[in-house]
């Protein structure tokens, strides 16, 4: 078979190589980004926003790459975004952006920064750098 195209497997084989990531150590975790260059390591967290943008400290020297996922949303706090910026002003190195924004209006989901935090959303996140 040629070079990238894909060949699904039999789903037994699939199932069989699904890794949880829920259940991964932290050196496990960090061995699957050595692939992508040395030395890069993983950093995951929970965070309650209070503000609009928040800065997350994430104890590593720099961020390269960061996603975000809510554990529950409100129409308060719908949408979220995390920006690593360029580690040399805002955010700080080693810290990310975390913003979330709500609909404008009922019938305009144009996303407008968030400005009620009072349901304490947990964001998830992963981080990835040095």
């Amino acid at each position: 078979m040629p070079a990238g195209v894909y060949n699904p497997e039999s789903e037994q084989a699939q199932s069989a190589a699904t890794v949880k990531l829920a259940n991964l150590t932290q050196a496990k975790l960090e061995a699957l980004v050595q692939g992508a260059a040395g030395g890069y390591k993983i950093a995951r967290g929970e965070r309650v926003q209070v503000a609009a943008s928040d800065t997350v400290v994430t104890g590593l020297a720099t961020v390269i790459a960061v996603v975000v996922t809510p554990r529950t949303r409100t129409v308060k706090q719908l949408f979220f975004n995390a920006s690593p910026g360029d580690q040399a002003g805002t955010p700080a190195a080693g810290s990310f952006l975390l913003t979330s924004q709500k609909p404008t209006a009922v019938n305009d989901v144009t996303p407008t920064a968030a400005t009620d935090f009072t349901d304490d959303i947990a964001v998830s996140w992963v981080a990835i750098g040095t």
